[in-house]
């Protein structure tokens, strides 16, 4: 992964330079938070989401994070001018700093560091062939935090893997949850479910399913059980990076007709025509018919999944 430079602490310095203590508690306990955004068109796509999402998660772990809004954003356009990525993922991670004793976190210093490298897009095949994900019963610790914590993913993704899935969904006592790195919502006689407790929030997922219900599709936010996902019509996954994918496969249960749905095709198409307003409006190339588009849209009231 070659990125030549980094923001730490307040500074950027190149990648051979950064250095965090052997006694950072995000080291020695895990204790950290990190968020993950992409560009278009080379400027950061959704900061405004991402940067919430952050804080929300520092608070969650009693953390703080040691620099507002405008420094981060500055520091992010800073580095995407010095890496010089085609399109690059942004990843911001806060630990609870030194820990005087390894037991605990530092008393208001906090690690805070951003780095990017590019972005890797899927092939377009996914988004038309079967794609499944494994079933994994378990429930992520404090999941209203997006913590560094992925146990359980890394060592379940083999097993996933060599069964021909993807990635991993997350039940527990009967409940559907998240997948290991992205939202899961199932479609329903074209009426879209989407889990709303014990999940992390995520950022293009919120902007989908507002797209959605401007298109005409009922969204209900509430519980959704195994059963409920084994027995839909459709199944799909939203993620910063993949945007909207199509999920056919729950383990060995097939989902639906096993091929992509009607309304999961049409949200990948509103997905894409989303970016391509903010790459024309990140390239100033956007009639104004485009940027109203992307204005309404921004103003719109944005409810968690």
């Amino acid at each position: 992964m070659d990125i030549p430079h980094v923001y730490l602490n307040g500074h950027i310095v190149p990648l051979a330079e950064a250095a965090i203590s052997p006694l950072d508690i995000g080291l020695l306990r895990g204790y950290a938070v990190f968020d993950l955004l992409r560009t278009v068109g080379g400027r950061p796509f959704l900061l405004t989401e991402h940067l919430k999402r952050l804080r929300a998660s520092a608070d969650e772990l009693n953390l703080k994070v040691p620099v507002d809004d405008a420094t981060i954003a500055q520091a992010i356009e800073r580095l995407l001018e010095l890496n010089q990525h085609a399109e690059a993922t942004v990843r911001l991670l806060l630990t609870g700093g030194v820990s005087p004793d390894g037991r605990t976190a530092s008393d208001g210093d906090p690690t805070f560091l951003i780095l990017t490298h590019e972005l890797q897009d899927l092939a377009p095949n996914v988004y038309e062939d079967s794609v499944g994900l494994m079933l994994v019963e378990h429930a992520r610790e404090l999941p209203q935090a997006k913590s560094t914590n992925y146990l359980t993913m890394l060592k379940r993704m083999p097993d996933a893997k060599e069964t021909g899935n993807m990635s991993i969904l997350y039940h527990k006592d009967g409940r559907i949850s998240e997948a290991a790195s992205a939202s899961f919502y199932i479609v329903k006689d074209e009426v879209i479910l989407a889990p709303s407790a014990g999940v992390l929030y995520g950022t293009v997922g919120p902007r989908i399913l507002a797209l959605a219900e401007k298109s005409g599709h009922r969204v209900i936010r509430g519980q959704i059980t195994l059963d409920d996902a084994l027995a839909a019509d459709e199944a799909f996954i939203t993620s910063t990076t993949r945007g909207v994918v199509p999920i056919v496969r729950l383990s060995q249960n097939t989902i639906g007709t096993g091929r992509p749905g009607p309304v999961t095709r049409k949200l990948i198409g509103l997905f894409k025509q989303l970016l391509q307003e903010a790459y024309c409006a990140a390239q100033d190339q956007c009639s104004k018919r485009s940027r109203s588009a992307s204005i309404a849209l921004s103003e719109t009231a944005l409810d968690p999944p």
